[in-house]
This record gives C-alpha cells, structure tokens and sequence, in this order.
C-alpha cells in the first residue's frame, strides 16, 4: 500500500511539473513552439499589408497573417529592433528556398528523355535562374548584415547606404521572375509553378518590409 501510494505521488508531482513548465513557456510568450509576435512585428505586418496592397496584385498580395507567420518561424523576431532584423528572416528563409528549388529543377531536368525538348529548354532557364538569384541574394544578406543602421548616412563608402537595401531585393525579385514565366509554357509544372509562387511571396515579404528604407535619404 505504501509503495502505490509513493507512486502516485511521484507520479503527481511529476504531472505539476510538466504543467508548471508548460505555463511558464507559454507566459514567456513561446507559444507552440513560436514566439508571441510582439507589438514591433505586428506593427510592421500591418504595414507590410499596406504596401503591398497598392503594389502587389491577386495571389502575390502579402496580408499581415503571412507577414507575422512567415516571421513568427524565426526566434529572431522576438527580439527584432527594426525592419532590417525582420527583413534578414524571409531573406534567410529565401536562401534555402532558392537552393531547393534548383535542385528540384535539376532532379527534373535530369529525369527528362529528350534534352533538346521545350520542357529541358524551360528547365535549364529556371536552373540558370535560380543560380544566379541564389547569388544575388547572397550579395544581398551580406549588404544587410553590414548593414550599420544611420551610421551609414554619411554615405561612408564602407557602409551600404539605406536605398541599397530594398534596391538589392528589388533585384532578387526581377531575376527570379524569368523561370516564372518559363514555366507557364511548361506542361506538368504545377509543383515548380507552386514553389516558385512561395519563392515571389517570400521575396514581396522582404520588399515590402524594407520598403520605408527607401524614404531615409530623401
């Protein structure tokens, strides 16, 4: 009787503990895992929504739902201070994306028969493509991590400048955009088409959360 009653209370208390440390995860904000978006990034998300709504059309548009998951995926975004910590999140988030994405190109092109067909002609532009974003926004996380916030408005020639920013993602968004229109021509390229669709919001995301970069040096 003793050794059943030692058990349920070991057992008791090791419930309370699991509650107890379940309660104090999710007062601390880390809630299934994610952080609780603070007043910063849901701030930012509604302005991200904003913008894109007068730039991006239909599908492309970035609601501030998709901005605060999308950010919520990063522990990075509790403590975020500015719009160049969020903006590094959905551009580290690319990188990886972009890398898959040309790989799964590659496993395509590779498994197609006829090497001069329209399908291996679209696929190699969507390999050459993902290369080259790849490297762009590569330049580009460098340019943000350098970035010294308006210490470089003395335009220090060590320093990228506030335009930069946006300006270097604007790109990504340009280069990118030519294995999107490729595949529309492609037959059975519902997945690239799809993958390279959350590559675009991914990239609008960025854009518009360093939007207001552009306005610091007029």
């Amino acid at each position: 009787m003793e050794a059943s009653q030692m058990t349920t209370t070991i057992f008791s208390t090791i419930v309370i503990m699991l509650l107890s440390s379940a309660i104090a995860a999710q007062s601390s904000g880390d809630v299934g895992g994610k952080p609780k978006p603070t007043d910063f990034m849901v701030g930012a998300c509604k302005n991200v929504s904003n913008f894109s709504r007068g730039h991006n059309e239909g599908d492309k548009y970035v609601s501030q739902e998709f901005c605060i998951s999308t950010l919520q995926s990063d522990n990075r975004s509790a403590n975020a201070k500015n719009l160049h910590d969020l903006a590094l999140i959905p551009v580290d988030i690319l990188k990886e994306r972009v890398v898959t994405a040309g790989g799964n190109v590659k496993n395509m092109l590779h498994n197609t028969k006829n090497s001069t067909s329209s399908t291996a002609r679209h696929l190699r532009i969507c390999e050459l493509d993902y290369a080259a974003t790849a490297s762009i926004l590569n330049f580009c996380d460098a340019l943000m991590r350098n970035y010294q916030g308006e210490r470089s408005a003395g335009h220090d020639d060590d320093k990228p400048l506030f335009s930069k920013l946006p300006e270097c993602v604007d790109k990504v968004y340009e280069v990118s955009s030519y294995c999107a229109i490729a595949l529309l021509d492609m037959p059975g390229a519902e997945a690239l088409l799809k993958e390279s669709h959350q590559l675009d919001m991914l990239i609008n995301l960025s854009i518009a959360l360093l939007a207001p970069y552009k306005d610091l040096e007029s």
